[in-house]
């Protein structure tokens, strides 16, 4: 069983603050881009490992992973989407010639392995699984006037994360659906979903945050903190 590993690092966004793409920011002394690819691969043994990035910031990119304990890593230029960054990540041979991919953003550095091993044990079994947490909070429905329309029954409501894995053929057929269709999803669970296959969906962790926001970047900062004591 070969396993691969897309890390979508292609965005640019700058909504956590600073110049550069969030995904090179430091927490704990350590860029989060470099965190996240090691923490993942510290859980499984990936036979190929495949790294989008945005524009311009290949030189940076190369320079943080050679600092890295994790050898061996694919670059591969992102597109204008991450629909696209992994679009581009699937066509290499690498992560061709396996057989359960995981994909995964590049700001979610807290995974633990025990999440990652409850993904690979569903990803075999149902081919496709998605982890998640339930919601807390109260769910409102507005209108364009931001007046609040109803209340949504949350029970069955879920906030998707990452990784997501997939039997490696299943979400490059998918793809290539949602392509000829021209249709762009913000997620792989989606572009499966979209070819008429059912997602397992697991339970995720309160851990692992994505971080987008200045106030992400210092709770990520926390959680750094309490896991390096």
């Amino acid at each position: 069983m070969k396993l691969g590993l897309i890390i979508a690092a292609g965005g640019t966004g700058t909504r956590a603050g600073g110049p550069i793409p969030k995904q090179f920011h430091i927490i704990s002394g350590q860029p989060i881009l470099t965190m996240t690819i090691e923490n993942i691969v510290h859980c499984l043994k990936f036979d190929a490992i495949v790294v989008t990035y945005p524009v311009d910031y290949f030189k940076l990119l190369s320079e943080l992973l050679e600092k890295s304990s994790v050898k061996n890593v694919e670059l591969v230029e992102g597109g204008p989407t991450r629909f696209d960054s992994v679009w581009n990540a699937l066509q290499q041979h690498s992560i061709q010639q396996t057989d359960i991919v995981f994909v995964h953003d590049a700001v979610r550095p807290f995974v633990d392995k025990e999440l990652i091993i409850r993904i690979y044990d569903n990803a075999i079994r149902h081919k496709a699984v998605a982890p998640g947490i339930h919601l807390k909070d109260t769910i409102k429905e507005i209108d364009k006037e931001e007046f609040i329309l109803k209340t949504i029954d949350r029970s069955n409501l879920v906030a998707i994360q990452t990784p997501q894995a997939f039997e490696t053929g299943l979400l490059i057929s998918a793809y290539e659906k949602a392509i000829s269709e021209k249709k762009i999803f913000t997620d792989e669970a989606g572009v499966v979903e979209n070819l008429g296959f059912r997602v397992k969906f697991v339970e995720g962790s309160e851990t692992n945050i994505k971080i987008t926001t200045p106030q992400d970047l210092l709770l990520a900062s926390l959680i750094a903190s309490i896991k390096n004591q």
